[in-house]
């Protein structure tokens, strides 16, 4: 079977190119994607060239390498044309994928890491953003926000959104904090007790906490001030959970004083392991499958910006990097 997928060909440059769909094994399913969603984190930082250039591309269905050209992308949704005999699926199934962006492709779909059923949702399209949302209950997993705990989470992109209304189910108090106004303005529609730009963050914190400093602070940005701002932000033994992901960039931080007079703990939190004692109950399919029954009341379907045709993905990518403001989430549609 012949198919499309979209390159990063060099840094800023990407381009569709023909592929062949390998034939369905016993452990296969055949997919026919209907939508794929674009990452303003991670995917953005391979696009702009800053990913370091020896890590192993993951997940293990990326081809190519962070130093480019490399097919890259994890977040398909599409329909099963195939299933292989050793498979739990069947021709029709809704799944998601750990896919690049591609119109045609088959997977293993015994492995949990890649192939997860999906529940019927209307739109489909909102299920790209399963990947996401589940990045974000990974985050409050690793550090939960408690009744009444005062929160702050840096960086409006998806996952901090995601991770600013998974925070509002117990949060006493939500402080967001982004450099764009319109996204402070959704977030304050969808709950935020305060939303302020960078530079009023420790402000803002200081104001909502009575003076003790936040419980929990989330750094979803990936701008590494972000992090510094995050221990200036934290109360007391306060836990700082880092999910925006830096790439190669230099991260300086001033340690002193708030990091070690305050006792801070730093967590680092990722979508493909779950917190020390969950992993016993919470394997990746459970995770995945409480993030994607999630997004009708995390406000997913408004988040999708524009939903841009396949054949033009490489104009989707020009689109948020060189205009990020623009664009929240960006769905390629099939």
């Amino acid at each position: 079977m012949d198919a499309r997928a979209l390159w990063i060909s060099a840094p800023r440059q990407s381009e569709i190119r023909p592929e062949t769909v390998r034939d369905c094994g016993p452990d296969d399913i055949t997919v026919k994607a209907i939508a794929s969603g674009i990452s303003h984190g991670t995917e953005m930082v391979m696009y702009r060239g800053d990913g370091p250039a020896d890590q192993p591309l993951t997940p293990s269905t990326c081809e190519g390498s962070w130093a480019l050209p490399a097919k890259f992308g994890y977040q398909n949704v599409g329909r099963v044309l195939e299933a292989g005999r050793n498979t739990a699926y069947q021709a029709g199934d809704l799944v998601f994928c750990r896919y690049p962006h591609q119109d045609h492709f088959t997977i293993d779909a015994v492995d949990p890491e890649l192939v997860s059923p999906l529940p019927e949702v209307d739109p489909v399209e909102m299920a790209v953003l399963g990947n996401l949302a589940d990045v974000s209950l990974s985050v409050l997993l690793d550090v939960p926000v408690r009744i009444g705990d005062v929160a702050v989470v840096f960086g409006l992109g998806v996952v901090g959104m995601f991770c600013a209304q998974f925070a509002r189910q117990t949060a006493g108090k939500l402080v967001v904090v982004d450099p764009l106004e319109s996204r402070r303005e959704l977030a304050l529609r969808w709950g935020a007790d305060l939303a302020v730009a960078p530079e009023h963050a420790v402000e803002a914190a200081m104001e909502a906490s009575e003076g003790r400093g936040a419980d929990v602070v989330i750094e979803a940005s990936g701008a590494p001030p972000a992090l510094q701002s995050s221990f200036a932000c934290a109360g007391q033994e306060a836990s700082v959970a880092v999910v925006g992901w830096y790439g190669n960039k230099t991260v300086p931080l001033v340690l002193a004083p708030e990091f070690h007079i305050r006792r801070l703990r730093v967590v680092s939190s990722t979508v493909m392991l779950v917190g020390s004692g969950l992993q016993p109950r919470w394997d990746l399919a459970r995770k995945l499958r409480v993030a994607v029954e999630a997004l009708p009341r995390l406000h997913a379907d408004e988040m999708i910006t524009h939903r841009i045709p396949f054949e033009q993905g490489p104009e989707a990518y020009r689109l948020v990097d060189e205009r990020p403001e623009e664009a929240l989430a960006v769905a390629l549609v099939y």
